[in-house]
C-alpha cells in the first residue's frame, strides 16, 4: 500500500538536501528552482492521485491503471509519470549533449537526479 504522506517527507527530504549540496555549476537559484519545480510537481500530484483514488475520480492517469488493486492505484500512477518525465528529460539531455548547451546540460543532469531520487522515495514509500 502506497503512503503518500512518507512519500512527501521523502522528497521534500531530497529537495532540502539537493538544494543544499550545490553542484556550482549552474547558479545556485537556477538550481533551486529546477528542484523546487520538480518537487512541487510530485507533491501536488502525490495529493491529487491519492485524493482521486479515495473519492472515485477516474484521471487519465488512473484510467490507464483500472486493473491494479484500488491500494496501489496513486503509487503505479505516480510511476507512470516518474517514467514519461524520465523520459522526457533524457531525450532532452541528449539534444543538450549533440548541440552542446552548458547550462541546458547541467539542469538536465539536475532533473534526472531528482528524479532517481523521486523514483527511491516512490518505492520507499510503498509498504508490502
Amino acid at each position: 500500500m502506497f503512503n503518500k504522506d512518507v512519500f512527501k517527507e521523502r522528497i521534500k527530504k531530497v529537495q532540502n538536501d539537493m538544494k543544499s549540496f550545490s553542484r556550482g555549476k549552474l547558479d545556485s537559484a537556477v538550481e533551486g528552482k529546477v528542484i523546487d519545480s520538480l518537487s512541487n510537481i510530485y507533491l501536488t500530484m502525490a495529493d491529487k492521485y491519492v485524493d482521486a483514488v479515495e473519492n472515485g475520480i477516474n484521471f487519465p492517469a488512473l484510467t490507464e491503471i483500472e486493473d491494479c488493486p484500488q491500494e496501489d492505484r496513486a503509487y503505479f500512477a505516480l510511476q507512470n509519470l516518474l517514467e514519461k518525465m524520465e523520459l522526457d528529460f533524457t531525450q532532452k539531455l541528449v539534444n543538450s549533449f549533440k548541440h552542446d548547451v552548458t547550462n541546458e546540460v547541467e539542469v538536465g543532469k539536475i532533473q534526472i537526479a531528482f528524479l532517481d531520487h523521486v523514483r527511491r522515495s516512490l518505492h520507499g514509500a510503498r509498504t508490502h
